[in-house]
C-alpha cells in the first residue's frame, strides 16, 4: 500500500467531497443574502428602525406659531362705574413668529432624522456582519470537518495495514496499537469538531431569526483567496460610504441648527394683542388692539451662554466628524493589511509549503517502508500535511472575514 497516494486522496478529495455532498459556496452573493435577511429579522437592527419613523414624526412637531392665549375678567366696583367701564373683560393674545426660529428648528429635526437613517443603517450592517462572519466560521468548520474525516480514513487504513503486519511472528505489534490509539484520539476530535459546528449554525440562525433547530447545508470557502482592494481607494469612500461618518455630519448640522435657534430665541418675543370690554347687562363698551413686546435684555447674560455653550458643541461635532473618520481610516488600513496577508500566506500553503509537506511524506514514508523510519515520523509527517491543509483553508477564512470588516466599514452601495 502506497501510504502517499492515501494521504493525497484523503487530503486533496476535500473539494471533491463538498461538491458531492452539493455544498454552498460562501461567495459575496450568498453573503450579501444572509446580511439582508440578518438585517430584516434581527431585534437590533428592527428596533434602530424605528427610530428613523420617530424622528420623521419630531419634524411634524414643528410649530410655526405658537398656542394663542386668551383671558376672562370681571370688574367690581359700584354699579354707575360698571355701567360706564364694563365689568367684564375679554383678552386674546397671539404671539408671533420669531424671524428665522421655525426654519431652524426644522432644520434641526430634518438632520436629526437623517442621522437616525445612517444610524439605522449602520445597525443592519453591524448584525448582518455578524451573520456573514457566523457563516464563514461554518464553513471553515464543515472544512475542518472533511478534513478530519479524510485524517481519519488514513488512520484507519494505516491501523488496518498495522494489523496485517503485526500476523507476522517476528512484529511486536505496537505500530497497531499505536495506531488504534491514534485513531481514538482523532475520533474525538472529530466528534469535537462537529459539536462545534452545531453551536455555530446555531448562533447563525439565532442572527437570521430562525429556528434554533433549523439545517444547515455543507458550506465550502472559495480554493483561493479574492482580490484585495486598494486601501487608499477604500479610504477616500468612507465620507460617503460610512454610516458613522454620515450620522456625525448630520449630528453637525443639528448643532449648528442649535445655534441659530439660540441666536433666535433671544430675539424679543412680539405677540398680537385685543381686549374687548362688556357690561353684564348685555351691552358692548370698548375693544383695544395692540402689540405687546417681551424684553429680553433681563436674561442677556442667560440667552448669551446658550449661544457661546451652542458654537462650542457646533464646533466640537464638527471636530467629532473628522475623529471618527480617522478612526474608521486606521480599521481599513488594518483590514486590507490583514486581507493581504492572509491571502499572499493562504497562497504559500496551497503551493511551496504544501509542496514541501509532501515531499517530507514521502521521503519519510519510503523510510518507513524500509524499517529505516519509526511510526512516529510517520505520523508527524502526514499530521504536518494535514496541518498545512487546514491551515490555509483557516486563511482563506480569515481573509474572508477581513473583507467582511471592510464591508461593514465602507459598504458597497446596493
Amino acid at each position: 500500500m502506497q501510504i502517499l497516494s492515501i494521504v493525497l486522496s484523503g487530503l486533496f478529495v476535500t473539494g471533491s467531497l463538498l461538491h458531492a455532498q452539493e455544498a454552498r459556496l460562501v461567495d459575496a452573493a450568498f453573503l450579501h443574502g444572509l446580511r439582508v435577511e440578518a438585517a430584516r429579522n434581527h431585534p437590533a437592527a428592527r428596533s434602530a428602525g424605528l427610530a428613523a419613523p420617530a424622528a420623521a414624526l419630531d419634524i411634524r412637531a414643528v410649530r410655526l406659531w405658537d398656542d394663542p392665549m386668551v383671558g376672562l375678567s370681571f370688574m367690581a366696583a359700584e354699579k354707575e362705574m360698571r355701567k360706564d367701564d364694563g365689568d367684564i373683560r375679554l383678552s386674546f393674545e397671539l404671539p408671533l413668529p420669531k424671524r428665522g426660529l421655525y426654519a431652524a428648528n426644522l432644520q434641526k429635526a430634518e438632520a436629526i432624522r437623517r442621522a437616525e437613517i445612517e444610524n439605522a443603517r449602520g445597525s443592519s450592517l453591524e448584525v448582518g456582519s455578524a451573520a456573514a462572519r457566523d457563516a464563514i466560521e461554518l464553513a471553515l468548520a464543515d472544512e475542518t470537518i472533511l478534513l478530519q474525516a479524510a485524517q481519519l480514513r488514513w488512520l484507519g487504513s494505516m491501523a488496518e495495514n498495522a494489523r496485517q503486519q503485526a500476523i507476522n511472528p517476528a512484529a511486536t505489534g505496537v505500530d497497531a496499537l499505536r495506531l488504534e490509539s491514534e485513531l481514538a484520539r482523532e475520533n474525538e476530535i472529530l466528534a469535537a469538531a462537529r459539536r462545534t459546528r452545531d453551536s455555530l449554525a446555531g448562533s447563525l440562525n439565532l442572527r437570521l431569526g430562525r429556528p434554533l433547530a433549523s439545517p444547515w447545508p455543507l458550506l465550502r470557502l472559495a480554493a483561493g483567496p479574492a482580490p484585495i482592494p486598494v486601501a487608499t481607494a477604500e479610504i477616500a469612500r468612507i465620507s460617503k460610504h460610512n454610516p458613522r461618518v454620515r450620522s456625525m455630519r448630520e449630528m453637525a448640522s443639528s448643532a449648528t441648527a442649535e445655534t441659530i435657534i439660540a441666536h433666535r430665541e433671544r430675539q424679543p418675543q412680539l405677540s398680537l394683542a385685543a381686549d374687548a370690554n362688556f357690561y353684564s347687562g348685555g351691552t358692548f363698551r370698548e375693544l383695544g388692539i395692540g402689540v405687546r413686546m417681551s424684553l429680553p435684555y433681563f436674561n442677556r447674560t442667560s440667552y448669551d451662554a446658550r449661544v457661546q455653550s451652542s458654537q462650542v458643541r457646533e464646533k466640537a461635532a464638527v471636530s467629532d466628524i473628522e475623529t471618527v473618520r480617522l478612526e474608521v481610516a486606521a480599521r481599513v488600513l488594518a483590514a486590507v493589511a490583514e486581507a493581504a496577508n492572509a491571502a499572499a500566506q493562504a497562497r504559500a500553503y496551497a503551493g511551496e509549503i504544501y509542496e514541501r509537506s509532501l515531499q517530507a511524506t514521502q521521503a519519510v514514508e519510503d523510510a518507513w517502508i524500509s524499517s529505516k523510519s519509526s511510526l512516529t515520523d510517520l505520523l508527524d509527517s502526514n499530521r504536518q500535511v494535514f496541518a498545512v491543509r487546514l491551515e490555509q483553508r483557516r486563511l482563506i477564512a480569515l481573509q474572508r472575514v477581513a473583507l467582511e470588516e471592510l464591508e461593514l466599514l465602507v459598504p458597497d452601495p446596493r
